[in-house]
């Protein structure tokens, strides 16, 4: 499957579950290695990186992602819908 099918099922499930989220665009103007998809839900920061079954992270979004762990978000490999909502039904309210 490609990464963009699965990056709009996840955006889909966000939309419908009323989470806020936004896309990150990359380009010139953007700094490199930031997740696909940054979202809050529950009072929480998430960080997804939507990759299909064969994709891999580069060092750099590697990093970020760590980075991201480190100062308390969620930063997940989604591979699919259902790697998001996995994540997203076991968060508690802060």
């Amino acid at each position: 499957m490609r990464e963009k099918t699965i990056e709009n099922q996840i955006k889909k499930y966000l939309k419908e579950k009323k989470i806020w989220y936004f896309k990150v665009w990359g380009g010139g103007y953007q700094t490199a290695g930031i997740p696909d998809i940054i979202a809050c839900h529950k009072g929480h920061f998430i960080a997804i990186e939507v990759k299909n079954e064969n994709g891999r992270t580069t060092a750099l979004q590697d990093i970020n992602l760590e980075l991201i762990r480190l100062c308390g978000g969620i930063a997940i490999i989604a591979r699919s819908v259902n790697d998001v909502k996995e994540v997203l039904e076991n968060i508690t309210t802060l």
